[in-house]
């Protein structure tokens, strides 16, 4: 069952981050591109995850990034350096990996059960948990129309498999007609990119959580324009 088919009481008894996300309505929704904030001073970086088990190797730095599931990996771990506060929200590594802390990842739990894995990671030095989000939806919404500029991959410079993928975007724009309700996503060609509804950004930030910053990649509503009225003269007071 999904979060939209269950009744407004009952999502307010059972869902404690969906009270803290607007409820939908019929305007076009709005996403958000999920970052580091690296304005923190001093922000520990994460590595890269790895496995526990010497035994077991990890495909690839992007294999929590590719909007696909991810087979069983055993433990996970990771490093820090420079040592510094846990934040709620990092990008790991050089494949960009999402690690959050187990309130952030409780948002993702309720409001999206059914677009994201939710993998335990241990941090170093750090007792509370972890977790690494799997965006599991890799969707076709950029709007390249709407995108600053667009440079794909051709057959003279890349792989057959990566023709038609992206090689760079600015100023990132996805269609929302085109994401099928996903509330978290990662956009095919594009997937370095971790994209999440209005509504999982506004529990976030009601929750007050540290280290992300968003940066909308949808147009914003246009604002109805008002009719000119005519100014009405003054007329002097008689006295």
């Amino acid at each position: 069952m999904l979060l939209s088919d269950v009744p407004v009481e009952a999502q307010s008894r059972t869902k404690p981050a969906a009270r803290r996300a607007s409820p939908r309505t019929a305007r076009t929704a709005r996403y958000f591109d999920l970052h580091d904030d690296f304005r923190i001073p001093g922000r520990p970086e994460l590595s890269d995850p790895v496995a526990v088990n010497a035994r077991e190797k990890l495909d690839s730095v992007w294999l929590f990034t590719s909007g696909a599931r991810v087979r069983s990996v055993g433990k996970l771990r990771l490093s820090v350096k420079p040592p510094g506060l846990p934040l709620d929200f990092s990008l790991a590594g050089a494949g960009l990996t999402p690690v959050v802390s187990a309130r952030v990842a409780s948002v993702f739990r309720e409001l999206a059960p059914h677009d994201v894995q939710l993998l335990p990671v241990e941090v170093e030095d750090r007792s509370e948990p972890f977790f690494i989000v799997v965006a599991t939806r890799l969707v076709r919404c950029i709007d390249e129309r709407a995108c600053a500029e667009v440079v794909h991959y051709t057959a003279d410079d890349s792989p057959p498999e990566r023709v038609g993928h992206y090689r760079s975007v600015r100023g990132l724009r996805v269609d929302p007609t085109k994401t099928n309700g996903a509330r978290v996503l990662r956009a095919w060609g594009w997937p370095v990119s971790l994209i999440v509804s209005e509504g999982i950004k506004e529990a976030l930030e009601h929750a007050g959580i540290t280290g992300a910053r968003f940066a909308e990649v949808t147009e914003p509503p246009r604002q109805p324009r008002r009719k000119k009225t005519a100014a009405r003269k003054s007329r002097p007071k008689r006295r």
